[in-house]
């Protein structure tokens, strides 16, 4: 299109276009950024709040896709270490179904604060604090664990478990009776008697069963206060559905 002029023959400036109005508000761009970056952080979270090491390694893939920084422009949805059998994947969802029933059933028995539920990558690990079970310095059990005991054995028995290990585990003030001349005695002696009411009250298959005494050498808390030698003083009752082969194999 040709200049106008004005009537002195001096051009007529045409005034700048007027922009079109935007189609979303200028604060959707940031928004949108913070929410993806939200997603990102809830699917990490949720990847190393159960420990697999391949699916933190997918989670990891899948995050760095989502920013484009994946390595040799590998796609996380064509990785073959994303695929998972029917078995491990039903696997993991009796895993998780049993702590859920478990943790129902312990509310149930008010025991919520003696007794915890952990899942991890060996099995559901049921951790007993051991005044709960056993007086100080004794491998007998107290009568009234028993009904506790019992509730959990049918609980176990339920998920048809393929191995049940027992530990003992004790804190690190040193004991010298004569019957348990060390830690290592008492906490297997504590683990054998768990083991017997399982075989003997609930008819758990002893070949299911493992006792195991560790004493003060696996602590879950430093040893260093009353409360934290209270938390290493404890029975776990870890329930697998793997043979006891693979699980030591692992």
């Amino acid at each position: 299109m040709g200049k106008k002029y004005d009537k002195n023959g001096n051009p007529i400036k045409e005034p700048p276009p007027v922009p079109d109005p935007p189609s979303a508000p200028f604060y959707m761009g940031t928004y949108g950024d913070m929410i993806t970056l939200l997603m990102c952080f809830f699917v990490l979270l949720f990847a190393i709040s159960y420990p697999d090491p391949v699916l933190l390694e997918n989670a990891t893939k899948s995050i760095k896709g989502a920013f484009g920084i994946l390595e040799a422009q590998e796609s996380p949805v064509k990785s073959k270490s994303i695929q998972m059998t029917d078995m491990e994947i039903s696997r993991r969802l009796n895993m998780y179904e049993s702590m859920i029933d478990m943790e129902s059933m312990i509310e149930e028995l008010d025991m919520v604060e003696k007794i915890t539920i952990e899942n991890t990558e060996t099995g559901v690990v049921i951790r007993f604090s051991d005044e709960v079970l056993f007086a100080k310095g004794s491998a007998r059990l107290r009568p009234e664990s028993f009904d506790v005991l019992t509730s959990v054995g049918i609980k176990i028995l339920e998920k048809k478990p393929k191995s049940i290990q027992v530990e003992g585990h004790t804190d690190s003030t040193p004991i010298r009776s004569r019957m348990f001349p060390s830690n290592w005695e008492l906490s297997s002696a504590r683990a054998t008697s768990v083991v017997k009411f399982f075989i003997s009250r609930i008819k758990m298959d002893p070949g299911l069963l493992q006792a195991t005494g560790h004493g003060e050498f696996k602590p879950i808390a430093p040893n260093n206060s009353l409360a934290n030698m209270s938390k290493n003083r404890r029975v776990e009752v870890i329930v697998t559905d793997r043979s006891s082969a693979t699980t030591i194999l692992k």
